[in-house]
């Protein structure tokens, strides 16, 4: 809280610095230049000596009195100040606007302004060329900018190495599957069935060709083969002939777990081994890229444009202001005269970017099916082994050689 003053003002000088005591009130000072200026203004007022002597006095009395406590709060202000350590700085009014040849017309009323011709024309519109081309001018920021995320050079590139990539690989995966293929027709029967063939392919295979005699039982954890209730009523199948067996057996567990199954696993190695050398010898295709074509394409599309509008007008305005009234200081008609000058301006403006990008990659393949090249793969022994494994050696030469040595037949 702000605590009395008992000091002098800096901001102010005579006998005016001298401030009040406890609550706003105007000191003799400040109550005598304030006595002074009313009967000053009231003097020099004729109305004023119309009025009787007790009329005046009491006008007078309430005039200091309104006056100096309001001069007494202008004095607490410059008491607020000094005690903040400031300065108050007189703020002057801001000067009149100069009065052009058009307004002394407009005021001298219509008749000077038609004896002094038409007023002046009003400005000119602003230039909207004055409008900043923005979106313009970012165009070839935008430009790059998308260029750049593009990168059109990285994805014909990568295009190319996947193309590439994927002809290659799909041609050394060909290889090595028949590269897989020829070691293990390669091999005799048991070393096919032994890395082929489980017991358990053999069990099902065994189920699938006697489902009348024989089923699989899991009731004991491991799969294993037992004789159907109802085997006894049936045939017996011809056991001997199927698995190639050099005797005739009696349909029980033991002679299903050791003769059967394993006979019936070196028989299924068999089919699968003269399957798969007749295969190889037949020819497996490959596939051979003969021609191709790798397009890459980029559509960019840009286009910018700045508008801008400027509209601004301009008309004068005269008001006649007639009123009547009475006070104090006497009764009247006053009559007031006003012209306006009014002035509108109006400004827009509008930018605009489009872009957009399309991105295209296409890739033309041409591919022809080929026979591997059996003798690029096998040696001549190797050849005439896997020949030796097909269920029907004479009728299974090799692609290669069938190709190159026509049969008479043929070749008649």
């Amino acid at each position: 809280m702000l605590k009395p003053a008992t000091t002098r003002s800096v901001t102010l000088t005579g006998p005016y610095a001298q401030l009040p005591r406890g609550t706003i009130a105007p000191t003799p000072a400040v109550q005598e230049l304030v006595g002074t200026q009313i009967r000053a203004l009231l003097h020099a007022s004729p109305s004023y000596y119309q009025l009787d002597e007790g009329t005046r006095d009491k006008l007078e009395h309430d005039l200091n009195k309104i006056a100096g406590y309001g001069a007494a709060l202008v004095q607490e202000q410059f008491a607020q100040t000094s005690r903040l350590g400031q300065i108050p700085v007189y703020k002057a009014p801001p000067a009149p606007a100069p009065i052009t040849p058009a307004h002394a017309q407009a005021i001298a009323g219509p008749s000077a302004r038609q004896a002094a011709g038409p007023l002046d024309p009003p400005p000119p519109p602003v230039d909207a060329d004055r409008f900043d081309d923005r979106a313009v001018s970012l165009m070839a920021g935008v430009t790059k900018d998308t260029l750049n995320a593009v990168a059109f050079p990285s994805f014909v590139a990568d295009l190319i190495n996947g193309t590439f990539n994927a002809i290659v690989n799909a041609s050394i995966k060909q290889m090595e599957a028949f590269g897989n293929l020829l070691a293990n027709v390669a091999k005799t029967v048991d070393q096919f069935m032994a890395d082929n063939i489980t017991d358990n392919q053999a069990k099902d295979w065994l189920v699938s060709k006697y489902p009348y005699h024989l089923k699989v039982d899991t009731s004991q954890g491991d799969p294993r083969v037992v004789v159907r209730p109802e085997a006894a009523d049936k045939e017996p199948p011809s056991l001997k002939a199927d698995l190639g067996l050099d005797q005739d057996v009696d349909l029980d567990e033991d002679a299903i777990a050791e003769t059967l199954v394993p006979a019936a696993r070196r028989s299924l190695a068999q089919q699968r081994h003269q399957m798969l050398s007749t295969m190889v010898l037949m020819g497996i295709n490959r596939i051979v890229v003969t021609s191709g074509r790798i397009r890459a394409k980029l559509d960019f599309h840009i286009d910018a444009s700045d508008q801008g509008k400027a509209d601004s007008a301009s008309r004068f305005e005269e008001h006649n202001t007639t009123a009547a009234g009475g006070g104090f200081l006497g009764f009247g008609v006053v009559s007031v005269n006003s012209v306006a000058y009014v002035s509108t301006q109006s400004r827009s403006a509008s930018d605009e970017i489009n872009a957009s990008v399309d991105l295209m990659g296409e890739v033309d393949l041409k591919f022809k099916s080929d026979v591997f090249p059996l003798e690029r793969f096998a040696q001549p022994g190797m050849i005439g082994l896997l020949q030796g494994n097909t269920a029907n050696p004479a009728a299974n030469p090799p692609a290669g050689a069938n190709a190159a040595n026509p049969r008479a037949g043929d070749a008649a």
